[in-house]
């Protein structure tokens, strides 16, 4: 069943398996607490937190006995917060539903304002972003990690060499037309990594800076690490549920809303859909870079 057609399943909901515990490299996370000092937040809010992968990890970066709150709008994502952050945080965190554009909270609030992969969802990045600065302190950190999922949807495989130029065209312009077109319906920008920089410059925040995590996600068949397993069994999973990449009805509105005519996407469907199988069945191998983007900025003080 397609994402579209289940109105049960909470936003975002078939991207939170197993693959999503290998989304960082516990030494970069290390490296980015040294550098933007996170030993000395004692007050942190999470937007868009959904089942607590993020604050999962930076919480035991943050200063001893830390308070953190998970703010989202999916109530069935909190009880999943909850449970994830009972045993690393215990009575020193708290679970809210709300909109991300309408914290519930005061001015200067939290030493820390973050959010992982939140932006690229929303109509208006930059309303949740002034929130965001909102409630820190002067002095006090906005940290997001956002991607450019472009990358990860153009046909980059180790067999590229050998596949026909005009098929890898058509998935080229099928991964294109799909972000464009999601975009132009407000569904959020799959590319905000890209515009964040300028959107924390555009708000006044200071000492902005930009970092790329250094995780890959390599998929070499067959398969013998464990986020090259999980990450296998969630386009496994995608592929059988007819959601995420495997969305039909989601990707083929969104193409034709970017001026793309329903037998292009007939023909670079099948593309994506036969090549999925064929490089399956065949073994192929990918390195698996993405562009997933670090940007910290900081309120200014007067």
């Amino acid at each position: 069943m397609s994402a579209e057609n289940d109105k049960t399943r909470p936003h975002s909901a078939e991207y939170f398996g197993a693959e999503r515990d290998y989304l960082w490299n516990a030494d970069f996370l290390d490296l980015l607490a040294r550098r933007l000092d996170l030993r000395a937040v004692e007050r942190a809010a999470d937007i868009g937190c959904g089942v607590g992968h993020w604050s999962a990890l930076l919480y035991p970066r943050l200063a001893a006995e830390a308070q953190i709150v998970g703010v989202d709008r999916e109530p069935r994502h909190l009880v999943g917060y909850v449970d994830r952050m009972r045993a690393i945080a215990d009575t020193r965190m708290e679970a809210i539903a709300c909109d991300a554009n309408r914290l519930p909270f005061a001015d200067r609030s939290f030493d820390l304002a973050t959010c992982q992969t939140l932006l690229l969802h929303l109509r208006d990045p930059a309303a949740a972003l002034a929130e965001m600065i909102r409630i820190v302190e002067p002095g006090g950190l906005v940290l997001c990690a956002e991607p450019n999922n472009l990358v990860a949807r153009l046909p980059f495989s180790g067999q590229m060499g050998e596949e026909a130029v005009e098929r890898l065209l058509r998935l080229s312009e099928l991964a294109w037309r799909q972000a464009l077109g999601r975009a132009r319906l407000g569904k959020g920008e799959e590319f905000v990594g890209e515009r964040l920089p300028g959107l924390f410059a555009g708000l006044g925040l200071q000492d902005v800076r930009v970092w790329l995590s250094d995780k890959t996600h390599p998929s070499i068949p067959p398969h013998s690490s464990p986020g090259e397993i999980a990450n296998a069994q969630a386009w496994e999973r995608w592929r059988a549920e007819g959601v995420g990449p495997y969305d039909r009805n989601e990707m083929r509105t969104n193409v034709l809303a970017s001026g793309g005519s329903e037998e292009f996407f007939d023909s670079a469907w099948r593309d994506f859909v036969d090549g999925a199988a064929a490089g399956d069945e065949r073994g192929w191998s990918a390195a698996g870079g993405v562009l997933l983007y670090v940007v910290a900025g900081r309120r200014p003080r007067a």
